[in-house]
């Protein structure tokens, strides 16, 4: 932490070597979270054309999950470092909030979706792919231009206009994971005998 201007210890000398510092560690800060961005926003750009892609392929989502899970998993792991950038300051943004939009993402991802084979050609799945996709195309390409100073408006516009449709579809697709879990917690817990449609 730099002492403030206000603080009337240290020499005029100890205090340029703070100022400098904290600049260097903004530069670093900056870099870093440039690369970040661009990182996220290529990387969903990649599950965006392998999505497309399979799509086009196969004339079908039914698989789609599997082609593209060990990419989606790897980038929506990723993504606990928002938590970490939250926590040390780097961002200043609620690390309770970004803490609950991380975790929740990588509860869907890894304890519901990866460990239950079921559902993973279901269309909720198919929807909240797509939705995730495009929002962090959306928020991490907004990110990168804005900390570059190069804001294009499309990107502006999109970022504040997408999620008006985006959010509600993206809470639609939970009923039916929600209804597949009790089903489940019903044959798991109490015996019941449920018959799973095939794909």
């Amino acid at each position: 932490m730099a002492p403030s201007e206000e603080d009337g210890n240290g020499s005029a000398e100890e205090k340029e070597n703070s100022k400098k510092a904290v600049r260097r560690g903004g530069a670093i800060t900056t870099a870093w979270l440039i690369f970040y961005n661009i990182t996220m926003t290529a990387g969903w750009l990649v599950l965006a054309i392998a999505m497309a892609r399979f799509y086009l392929e196969k004339g079908t989502y039914k698989g789609l999950y599997k082609s593209i899970q060990k990419t989606l998993k790897f980038f929506q792991t990723f993504a606990l470092l928002e938590i970490i950038h939250c926590a040390v300051g780097v961002v200043h943004t609620s690390v309770l909030v970004t803490g609950v939009q991380v975790c929740s993402r990588i509860f869907m991802v890894w304890f519901i979706t990866h460990s239950i084979k079921q559902i993973q050609n279901e269309d909720s799945v198919i929807i909240f792919l797509v939705v995730w996709t495009v929002t962090e195309i959306t928020r991490y390409s907004f990110y990168t231009f804005n900390m570059l100073n190069h804001l294009p408006y499309f990107i502006k516009w999109a970022r504040y206009n997408f999620f008006i449709i985006l959010y509600p579809v993206g809470v639609v697709v939970f009923p039916q994971l929600y209804f597949h879990m009790l089903r489940q917690r019903r044959k798991v817990l109490h015996g019941e005998v449920i018959v799973e449609k095939d794909d």
